[in-house]
């Protein structure tokens, strides 16, 4: 045999050896020649510190961060790139002493890099956690990976990370407009930044409805916020013009005059961005909070300059209690559903007949009852005669109440929408 031919013999031998794919299980198929350790992390393979139903493997990995910098930790090389064309997520399993809310960073790096926080949500018990990353390119190779980030380790338990099962899959259909939350097959993850840490969440005040639960930290920034998708934004680009400029988003929020900020901008050019801003109007209750982009935020960019450029916007994040640092408020929790743009549309629902719908009384002057039988009813929607949406409420009923007595006298126009269907009537206030 040739040198030449021994050589390459040998070179296929060690990326055979050292460079895996995923799914990766710390079975049989790894050793501790894969790791590649940095800055005070050491990673090893051991015995499964927990075995029981949600991770019954023999061994898994370990990385103990002893030292060094606070992005210690390890890389194992992948023998292909990542494809996230179909398969968008990765998942792994977490077990560590250190306390709920430790950041774990998943960076992934080859020709070029990208990475994506998580926190963990238990100690002392084995999780799953995801990390999304729609619309990365096919060009990573390495998967890094760096727990407790931003703080040195100190070589103890709290110091100390187990990890197992690392696999890629499908994470769903990217997010698009409307967003209510309800559809199992859509893409929810969330990406918060500054202190802000959302989560779907059952409605406080509705057990069929899921929201966005957004808590803001005291140690939230003043502009800690939260993406409502994922780092590529939504599967189409907002419509938005000069004459069609608004969106609406039903805010569930403690106080009333909590300046509350929706930005839009383009997921491949961060520069691009148009920001509003709304004041809330009630407490402790949900209201439909109207963002027209024609109404910038002091310092930011115009609408019409934007569109003027060509600048197209497929992202959206929303501010709580935008410019107030969390050290000031507190620890503060807040809820958000029905991300819209211009009108609501419920599953393109048919027009049906508005016979089988029973209100009563109307006119009135202080309430509106409204019932099906053998309907349930979802949601309504509230218009006047402008045309402005002034509510839009979820339920889960075939008979409901609505209060009139913030309504003006006048005609207001009602959608009921149901499980089949969408009714519209015509509802009369009076003094």
């Amino acid at each position: 045999m040739s040198k030449y031919l021994l050589l390459s013999f040998f070179v296929f031998i060690f990326f055979d050896v050292n460079a895996q794919s995923l799914p990766i299980d710390f079975e049989s198929d790894i050793t501790i020649n894969n790791f590649e350790n940095f800055d005070g992390g050491t990673a090893e393979i051991v015995s499964n510190p927990l075995v029981n139903s949600i991770n019954p493997s023999a061994t898994v990995a370990k990385i103990i961060r002893n030292g060094g910098t606070i992005w210690s930790g390890s890389k194992i090389a992948l023998s292909n790139p990542l494809d996230f064309t179909s398969n968008s997520a990765i998942s792994m399993k977490v077990f560590t002493s250190a306390p709920i809310g430790t950041v774990v960073k998943f960076k992934l790096e080859g020709n070029g890099e990208t990475e994506r926080d998580v926190t963990t949500t238990v100690s002392n018990e084995w999780e799953t956690l995801t990390w999304d990353f729609t619309g990365a390119p096919t060009e990573f190779t390495d998967l890094v990976f760096m727990f407790d980030f931003g703080n040195v380790g100190d070589g103890t338990n709290t110091s100390t990370f187990y990890f197992d099962d690392i696999n890629q899959f499908s994470n769903g259909i990217q997010i698009d407009l409307p967003i209510d939350f309800e559809d199992p097959n859509v893409n929810y993850t969330l990406f918060d930044f500054g202190g802000s840490y959302a989560s779907l969440d059952i409605d406080p005040m509705d057990e069929y409805n899921h929201v966005v639960k957004v808590i803001k930290t005291e140690e939230a920034a003043a502009w800690a916020g939260t993406t409502i998708s994922t780092l590529a934004g939504l599967a189409n680009y907002i419509p938005l013009q000069l004459d069609d400029s608004k969106m609406y988003v039903r805010v569930w929020t403690p106080a009333v005059g909590i300046p509350v900020r929706l930005k839009v901008e383009d997921a491949n050019d961060p520069t691009h961005t148009c920001e509003t801003e709304s004041l809330t109007t009630v407490a402790n209750d949900w209201e439909v909070m109207e963002f027209d982009f024609n109404n910038q935020a002091p310092g930011t960019e115009l609408l019409s300059v934007g569109l003027n450029m060509g600048w197209m916007y497929n992202k959206a994040s929303i501010f709580f209690n935008f410019g107030t640092e969390g050290s000031v408020t507190g620890e503060q929790t807040y809820y958000f559903d029905d991300v819209n743009f211009n009108e609501f549309i419920l599953n393109d629902a048919s027009i049906l007949d508005s016979k089988s719908i029973n209100i009563f009384p109307n006119p009135s002057n202080e309430n509106w009852t409204i019932s099906f039988e053998n309907e349930i009813i979802r949601m309504i929607q509230i218009y006047d005669i402008n045309g402005k949406l002034i509510l839009n409420q979820k339920f889960h009923s075939e008979l409901i109440h609505i209060n009139s007595n913030s309504f003006n006298s006048g005609n207001y126009l009602i959608k009921i929408f149901t499980e089949t269907g969408e009714h519209t009537i015509i509802l009369q206030k009076i003094e």
